[in-house]
């Protein structure tokens, strides 16, 4: 019997899992630029079944590394690898998947952004409402620059 088809497999479904999340993550993306919360928590609810599903997978590939007494580490995979796919069945899914891991990871940073963009947005609105826009640089009645801080009214006192 094959001895590696299991560990195939497992890259197989991996990758998939990683391409599922690659697209996921895209339409999260859409969803934070357009500020579509429902889209929003329909993509975050299907990430984290797709990252509970690809810990698992992990989990599994990280028994096999180690059952063959490497360390589940980028180098201890490299020389599973080496040692086991006589057939070069394994290098070509571990490079896909890798890419694939990049390119989400990508994605996750640049969401963050997003999210941070937005949330500095929304504090600086809320600042502006409270009359608190410290950032602004306004001139006094003499004529003299006053920057920011708590300056007179509301816009509900207004």
């Amino acid at each position: 019997m094959d001895q590696i088809a299991p560990f195939v497999a497992s890259l197989d479904s991996a990758i998939e899992d990683m391409s599922r999340l690659e697209s996921v993550m895209l339409e999260e993306t859409r969803t934070i630029e357009s500020r579509d919360v429902d889209g929003l928590q329909r993509a975050v609810a299907e990430k984290q079944r797709l990252v509970t599903r690809l810990e698992a997978e992990t989990a599994r590939q990280k028994d096999w590394i180690e059952g063959a007494r490497l360390s589940f580490t980028p180098e201890g995979i490299e020389a599973f690898i080496q040692a086991f796919d006589q057939e070069d069945r394994l290098g070509s899914r571990w490079s896909m998947l890798r890419e694939h891991i990049r390119r989400c990871d990508q994605l996750n940073s640049d969401n963050a952004r997003l999210i941070e963009r937005d949330r500095r947005r929304i504090a600086a609105t809320l600042r502006l409402l409270r009359g608190e826009d410290s950032s602004a640089t306004t001139y006094d009645p003499q004529g003299r620059t006053a920057a920011g801080g708590q300056r007179g009214r509301t816009i509900s006192q207004a």
